[in-house]
C-alpha cells in the first residue's frame, strides 16, 4: 500500500506507470483536489488504467455525477461501512482483472499467445522514436515466413498445422537469447519507453513471425539471429508421432532514420521475398536498394487497383495467320494498360503484381469477356468460312479458382461466342501442379466445346506422355525456338521435331514470335499450320482490326501488304 500526503503526491504516484492500479481518492485533498486527480489521471492514456473510488462526504446527485465526470469508477460517501469498503476495492479488483485480460487478448495470438502485429508495431514505433532522439541506437527487425507451409499443413490437418504453428513459436523464442540484446542502456531513460533488453517475437497471422531486437550492437547480430533460426529448423519437428521438416525464408531490416515502423517492417518483408525469389531456406537483408523497389511496387500495386474503375486496360489483338493461304485464322488477346503519366504499360511489367494481389482474377475475366464479345461481334460483321478463333490466356491464380469452368461458361453464353471459336492458353507450369485437377478441368472444358492450348511449348516439363495425358488441341511453340532456327541447325531440329510431334498427335501447331521472311518461309517447308509475329502483323488495337477487315472484303484478309511481299519474295528465292 502506497499512501500519498496530498493531491500533487498522489498524481505522481498513479502517472508512474509502475505506480498502483487501485487507487482510493479523497474529494477534499490539499493543493490539489480527488476530483483535479482523477482529470489528471485520466489524461495518461498510454498508462496502465488506475481503478479509481472516489471518496466524499458530499452526497448529493450533482456531486456524485461530477465525481463520475472527473473520471472515477466507484463513489463512496462517508462515513463509510468498512465491510462496504472491502466489497468496492475486490470490485474494483475484478474489473482491472478483466481490464488486463481484455488487454492481453487485443494484443496478443490466442493460439501461440505471442505478441500479435499490433503490439508488435507498438514497440518498433517506440523503437523508431528513440532512435530520433539517440543516432547510436541500433535495432534490428526480423521476418520470418515458413517454406511450403500450406503443403504441410494441408496434409496434417487443420488441427495438427496449429500445433506445428505453436511448435515453431517455441522454437523461435529458443533463438532469441539475452546474449542478442543489451540488458541495460544509456538510452534506457526514455520513461515509458524504457527498453527492457529483450528481443520480441510476434506472429503476424499464419505461418509469419516477426522478431525485434532492441539495442544491438551492429548487424551483426541480426544476422547472428537469423542464422540460428536457420540451424535450429533442420531438426524435425514431431506432431501426433510424425516428423514434420519444414524451413523458413528470413527478411532483416536494421534501423533507419526517417522510416516509420510501418517501412521498416515492409523492407523486412521485402527482403524475405527475395530470400524465397532465390531458393527459400535462407535469410536476405535488405538494402535502400530493395526499399525503393518496394515502394515502386506499391504505387504500381495502387494503380492498378484503380486501373479497372478507370477503364485504363484495353485489349490488343495479333493475328494468327494460316501458312497455307496467309489467311488471318484468328487473334490472341493480349491485355495492355494505359497508365497515365506512364503510356501504354506491357503485361511482363504488373502482372506479377496482379497474381499476387488476386487482382489478376477480375482483370482476366474482363480480358475473357472482351474477347469473346469483340470475336462474336468481328464475326458477324465480317463473316468467313471457318469462323475466326479468339486466344485468351489464363494465368496460374485464375486457373487455381474452383468456379473456373462455370464462370467461363457463363461469359461465353454471355458473348454470343460459339464456344469452338474460343482458345485458352494456359503454360506448362500451370498444368503441371496437380496433374489430376487439370485433367478434371479440360475435360469439362473441352464439354463446353472450348478449344485449349498449350502456350510456350518445350521450355518446362515438354514430354510426349504430357500431351497425350492432357489431350489438348493446340500446340504453341515458343518464341525462343523460332529465333533459333534459321541460326544454327540444332535448333532447327528442334522445331522439326516439336512439329512432328503436333501434327503426330493431330493438334493444332502455332509457331510464335516470327519476326523474319526466312522463319516464315522455313515454318512452312516444315509444314507448320499457323504463325504468329511482328513479321505477319504487330498487335492491332480494336478500331485497328476492324479498319483492316473491312478494307479486305468479307472473306479474306491478308496479313499487311508489305508482310505479303516480302513473304512472296522469300519463297521466289528458294
Amino acid at each position: 500500500m502506497v499512501e500519498a500526503e496530498n493531491g500533487r503526491s498522489a498524481v505522481e504516484i498513479l502517472s508512474d506507470a509502475a505506480g498502483p492500479r487501485l487507487a482510493l481518492l479523497d474529494w477534499m485533498m490539499p493543493e490539489v483536489s480527488g476530483l483535479d486527480v482523477c482529470r489528471e489521471i485520466r489524461g495518461h492514456f498510454e498508462h496502465p488504467y488506475v481503478y479509481i473510488i472516489l471518496l466524499s462526504a458530499k452526497t448529493s446527485k450533482g456531486n456524485i455525477v461530477s465525481g463520475f465526470a472527473a473520471g472515477a469508477d466507484d463513489y463512496l460517501t462517508k462515513p463509510c461501512n468498512p465491510e462496504e469498503l472491502k466489497a468496492r476495492l475486490r470490485a474494483g479488483e475484478r474489473v482491472l482483472k478483466l481490464e488486463d485480460k481484455l488487454s492481453h487478448d487485443a494484443l496478443h495470438d490466442p493460439l501461440t499467445n505471442l505478441p500479435n502485429r499490433q503490439f508488435f508495431l507498438d514497440r518498433l514505433s517506440s523503437c523508431v522514436r528513440r532512435g530520433m532522439r539517440h543516432p547510436d541506437y541500433k535495432f534490428a527487425v526480423l521476418f520470418v515466413d515458413m517454406d511450403d507451409f500450406t503443403v504441410v499443413n494441408n496434409s496434417l490437418g487443420d488441427a495438427a498445422g496449429d500445433r506445428l504453428i505453436a511448435k515453431i513459436a517455441e522454437l523461435l523464442v529458443g533463438c532469441i537469447r539475452q546474449e542478442d540484446t543489451v540488458s541495460r542502456s544509456p538510452f534506457a531513460l526514455d520513461g515509458a519507453e524504457s527498453a527492457d533488453g529483450e528481443g520480441v517475437l510476434a506472429r503476424l497471422g499464419g505461418d509469419k513471425f516477426t522478431i525485434l531486437l532492441d539495442f544491438i550492437r551492429d548487424a551483426s547480430d541480426g544476422i547472428r539471429v537469423a542464422e540460428r533460426i536457420q540451424q535450429n529448423m533442420r531438426a524435425p519437428i514431431v506432431i501426433d508421432g510424425q516428423e514434420v521438416f519444414t524451413t523458413a525464408s528470413i527478411g532483416i531490416a536494421f534501423s533507419v532514420t526517417g522510416y516509420s515502423a510501418e517501412d521498416i517492417l515492409g523492407d523486412a518483408h521485402t527482403a524475405m521475398s527475395r530470400a524465397k525469389a532465390l531458393g527459400k531456406a535462407r535469410y536476405e537483408v535488405c538494402n535502400p536498394m530493395m526499399h525503393a523497389v518496394a515502394a515502386k511496387r506499391f504505387g504500381l500495386e495502387a494503380d492498378l487497383r484503380r486501373a479497372m474503375e478507370r477503364g485504363e486496360f484495353r485489349v490488343d489483338y495479333q493475328p494468327i495467320v494460316s501458312m497455307g493461304d496467309c489467311r488471318i485464322a484468328g487473334f490472341e488477346a493480349l491485355l495492355r494498360w494505359q497508365r497515365p503519366e506512364y503510356g501504354t504499360v506491357m503485361p511482363m511489367e504488373f502482372i506479377s503484381v496482379a497474381e499476387d494481389t488476386g487482382l489478376i482474377l477480375t482483370i482476366g475475366k474482363w480480358v475473357l469477356r472482351e474477347g469473346c464479345r469483340q470475336m462474336c461481334a468481328w464475326n458477324l460483321q465480317f463473316p468467313c468460312d471457318p469462323p475466326r478463333t479468339v486466344a485468351v490466356n489464363i494465368s496460374a491464380r485464375e486457373f487455381d479458382q474452383n468456379d473456373l469452368v462455370a464462370g467461363i461458361e457463363e461469359i461465353v453464353r454471355e458473348s454470343g461466342l460459339a464456344p469452338q471459336y474460343l482458345k485458352l492458353e494456359l503454360t506448362e507450369s500451370v498444368t503441371m501442379r496437380d496433374e489430376e485437377r487439370a485433367i478434371r478441368i479440360f475435360r469439362d472444358l473441352q464439354s463446353l466445346g472450348v478449344r485449349l492450348c498449350i502456350d510456350d511449348f518445350g521450355t518446362g516439363y515438354s514430354s510426349l506422355s504430357y500431351l497425350r495425358r492432357f489431350g489438348l488441341d493446340v500446340l504453341k511453340i515458343d518464341r525462343s525456338f523460332v529465333s533459333e532456327m534459321t541460326k544454327n541447325s540444332e535448333g532447327r531440329e528442334i522445331v522439326k521435331a516439336l512439329m512432328s510431334l503436333g501434327n503426330g498427335l493431330r493438334m493444332e501447331v502455332i509457331a510464335e514470335g516470327v519476326e523474319t521472311a526466312e522463319q516464315a518461309s522455313l515454318l512452312k517447308s516444315l509444314l507448320c499450320g499457323y504463325a504468329q509475329g511482328n513479321f505477319y502483323s504487330k498487335p492491332l488495337q480494336q478500331q485497328e482490326v476492324a479498319q483492316a477487315l473491312l478494307g479486305w472484303g468479307a472473306n479474306a484478309y491478308s496479313p499487311p501488304q508489305q508482310a505479303m511481299k516480302r513473304l512472296v519474295s522469300a519463297e521466289a528465292q528458294r
